[in-house]
């Protein structure tokens, strides 16, 4: 599997492959994308719909894509935007049939018992606000720059510094004294 990293601007794939179509780059990022949205959506299920209907809005958008500029941000705003959208859609279904006062069901990933502090720091971190919740996921799973994750998020570096304090921050206030979490600012 080719990472982020390695392939960074859609003129890096032009050099690398000639003119590349929408379907190899769709190939080279599903997986991360796909893992972006699993970590936010209740089911795999969904998480598979999710990114399907984020590579079909890529696709219709694709002529507006400026080559010149960073492939992978540009995608996982098109995929964080998908995510916004199922769930205002969801709770607004919520709303309808329930008049807004039943919590969803809870993810099954997030009741079982989790032994590494790694799996608690981010069973704790799907708890967050979204945008928290968001920023951890692009800039720690995903290793976007903090630049690629406020282009990603369409914010300033700045707010996604303050973002990421916060996050960090809250996590701390969620998790028991014993577990670590890095407190890495210069991760670009």
């Amino acid at each position: 599997m080719m990472s982020l990293a390695m392939v960074q601007t859609a003129s890096d794939l032009y050099a690398a492959r000639g003119k590349p179509d929408f379907s190899s780059l769709a190939r080279q990022f599903y997986e991360p994308v796909y893992r972006f949205i699993l970590r936010q959506a209740p089911t795999a299920e969904d998480a598979a719909d999710l990114t399907q209907e984020t590579f079909i809005r890529a696709q219709k958008n694709f002529g507006r894509f400026d080559p010149e500029r960073e492939f992978a941000p540009w995608l996982f705003t098109i995929a964080r935007r998908t995510v916004a959208d199922f769930y205002r859609q969801r709770r607004q279904l919520h709303e309808l049939l329930e008049d807004g006062h039943a919590d969803p069901a809870p993810d099954p990933r997030e009741c079982l018992d989790v032994e590494e502090s790694v799996e608690q720091l981010w069973s704790q971190a799907r708890k967050l606000k979204p945008k928290y919740h968001q920023v951890l996921l692009l800039h720690y799973k995903e290793n976007l720059s903090l630049k690629q994750t406020a282009v990603a998020m369409g914010l300033t570096t700045v707010h996604v510094k303050v973002l990421l304090f916060r996050a960090r921050s809250a996590l701390k206030r969620h998790l028991p004294a014993n577990t670590l979490i890095e407190e890495e600012t210069n991760h670009e």
